[in-house]
């Protein structure tokens, strides 16, 4: 059951949530449909994602250079991702449950809990992510069914509001941006797959329809609840949900499942990444080098937020990095289906549907084309969005993504080597003839 909560307890993140909740917003009831396309391409992509010595040689090559990128974006998102959710919640805790206790030191104290966690041996930690992803769960589930408020069941329902009707489109809404946001909700559903032995795709589809049933639920109660513009437009959509259907009740729910989600979704990025990490360097199952990677990744967090990368901007620029990143991945490894000639459909869908995400996540279909013109042209700078960085963060975006294809390359040749050849020791022995089979 370990490796259900994996995927699951990072696609119930605070970011996923609020992608939810925006992405019905921005789409009304079409976001469903979006959901309902990703959940498909999640699906076909996580059940090919562990065989890495089959086929073609390109196609192989494909496959290993996609699980390299994601592999060098998963650790990058762990610095920024969970450095964000950190400060996040930090904030939450203090307006909502502490006034006296310190953001900054609430962030440390939930960094400390996640280090804890994962100094101890699977069992344990697997039932500790259990619990908070469950907590999660239940929360979220709890305050979206609230929202729905069906009609002949007022009694149940602590508070009273006008009902709703979903539309099925809203008037102004945005349907790219709402596609983008249901492939971001359910992004992380790879995270149980393990290429070294095949194994977590079963754990992936039902993860996957897991997360697309409580997405569902909140699209519903979001729409039922607020205006379609307010969701798209709000930076907290699931606390404007959780007001209007249960006050303050609900205010204090969904800040509990922020502090639980970002428990779990950290503890299970970690965990992912001292995976891969064993596996670049065929510890496979040590738990002392498990323990070693998750000391260097949570000093790594623990610098970012001493350092004041919580509230940065740049901090945006290097989570589009790694969107970028893990969404091109998935591109390639839906581009190796399609040189193998598995479902082609499904697999040259997936390569457009993952690079649209990649380019929306780095800013390609929005204002990027007129940042690089205002950088080429004089007097070009009225035409620049108003979302529009400075050069610097351009030339950190580049850096950075350099950086990440460098760290991809390095995981994609552990992967393209099998693991018996690595050892050295399981096909010669000590005496330099092969062993009989």
């Amino acid at each position: 059951m370990f490796e259900l909560f994996l995927p699951l307890a990072f696609m119930l993140s605070p970011g996923a949530i609020k992608a939810a909740g925006n992405g019905s917003g921005a789409g009304g009831m079409l976001f469903g449909i979006f959901l309902f396309a990703a959940m498909a391409q999640a699906l076909f992509t996580g059940n090919g994602m562990g065989a890495t010595q089959e086929g073609s040689s390109a196609s192989r090559g494909l496959h290993c250079a996609g699980l390299g990128i994601i592999s060098a974006a998963r650790i990058l998102a762990l610095f920024t991702l969970v450095t964000l959710w950190l400060g996040e919640a930090g904030y939450a805790f203090n307006e909502l449950f502490a006034p006296w206790y310190p953001n900054l030191g609430f962030s440390f104290t939930l960094l400390a809990l996640i280090f804890g966690i994962s100094m101890l041996p699977e069992t344990p930690r697997g039932v500790v992510l259990y619990l908070a992803t469950m907590i999660t769960l239940a929360g979220v589930g709890y305050v979206a069914v609230m929202a729905t408020q069906p009609h002949g069941l007022e009694s149940w329902f602590p508070t009273m509001f006008p009902q709703k009707t979903p539309p099925f489109f809203p008037t102004g809404g945005d349907p790219v941006r709402s596609l983008y946001l249901a492939l971001l909700a359910l992004l992380g559903f790879d995270l149980a797959v393990r290429p070294d032995s095949g194994r977590g795709a079963r754990r992936t589809a039902i993860a996957v329809l897991l997360a697309v049933a409580v997405f569902g639920v909140c699209m519903w109660g979001g729409l039922s609840a607020a205006h379609p513009l307010d969701l798209a437009g709000s930076v907290v959509p699931h606390f404007l949900m959780a007001s209007i259907a249960l006050g303050e009740r609900g205010r204090d729910i969904m800040g509990v499942v922020v502090l639980t989600g970002t428990f779990a979704a950290a503890t299970a990025l970690l965990t992912a990444c001292c995976r891969q990490m064993q596996h670049l360097f065929r510890r496979t199952d040590d738990l002392n080098f498990h323990r070693a990677m998750s000391i260097l990744l949570c000093l790594g967090v623990a610098a970012m937020l001493a350092t004041g990368w919580a509230g940065e901007p740049r901090l945006e620029i290097l989570i589009a990095v790694a969107l970028t990143g893990w969404f091109a991945g998935y591109a390639l490894i839906n581009l190796s289906h399609a040189v193998r000639g598995v479902l082609p459909p499904l697999a040259v869908t997936g390569v457009l549907l993952y690079v649209f995400g990649a380019c929306v996540a780095s800013g390609l279909t929005t204002d990027l084309f007129a940042r690089l013109a205002s950088l080429l042209t004089d007097g070009a700078a009225d035409a620049v969005h108003e979302g529009t960085t400075d050069p610097g963060q351009l030339l950190l975006f580049a850096y950075a993504f350099a950086g990440l294809c460098g760290v991809a390359l390095l995981f994609a040749l552990g992967f393209r080597r099998p693991p018996a050849q690595a050892k050295g020791d399981d096909s010669t022995p000590k005496d330099g003839q092969p062993t009989k089979k």
